[in-house]
């Protein structure tokens, strides 16, 4: 037989009354061995009444707990079954955020190394423009001294002339009066 609630209870069930034959056995021999014929049957009767009827009640609390005990495996299988499509959308839902997850995270990396590649960028370009603003700071320098030299030489070159113009002078009043 199987090893299902039904075989359990047909095995319980042969057992009890395997039991009760024994016990009417043991005490038809008892009974055999002093009280008249009569009275033993009597004595027997009245125990095997009352062992058939044990006998029934067992046999109904037995087909009550095998109705139960079917009653409880289906309720297990439904809820088993439930239980595994409630883990394959788990399981999936999980993979599909897992899944998710990495995609963002790859995602996240990217932005991160354009992040740095445009700052290194910004950090070269200021470097530059730094370099840049030296050399026209350097030029602004270059140019204010040159101008202060022009400058200069343009007031030696005024008073070269003034010179000049005075000693043509001079030498014209000197010529002037040399003719005279």
């Amino acid at each position: 037989m199987a090893a299902g609630p039904g075989a359990l209870a047909f095995r319980q069930l042969r057992d009890v009354a395997a039991a009760q034959e024994a016990l009417i056995e043991r005490l038809l021999r008892r009974e055999r061995g002093g009280a008249g014929r009569a009275e033993q049957h009597e004595v027997l009767a009245r125990r095997l009444a009352k062992e058939e009827e044990e006998h029934g009640k067992t046999k109904m609390l037995l087909v009550k707990e095998s109705e139960k005990l079917q009653f409880a495996l289906g309720e297990i299988e439904v809820l088993s079954k439930q239980l595994e499509r409630e883990r394959r959308v788990f399981e999936k839902t999980l993979a599909s955020v897992k899944s998710k997850a990495l995609k963002e995270s790859t995602k996240k990396d990217k932005l991160i190394s354009k992040c740095n590649e445009i700052e290194h960028h910004i950090l070269k370009q200021e470097d530059i423009l730094n370099g840049k603003e030296n050399e026209i700071k350097a030029l602004q320098h270059f140019i204010t001294r040159q101008k202060q030299v022009l400058k200069s030489q343009v007031w030696d070159l005024n008073i070269q002339k003034q010179q000049e113009c005075y000693i043509v002078r001079v030498l014209d009043k000197k010529q002037k009066k040399g003719l005279k």
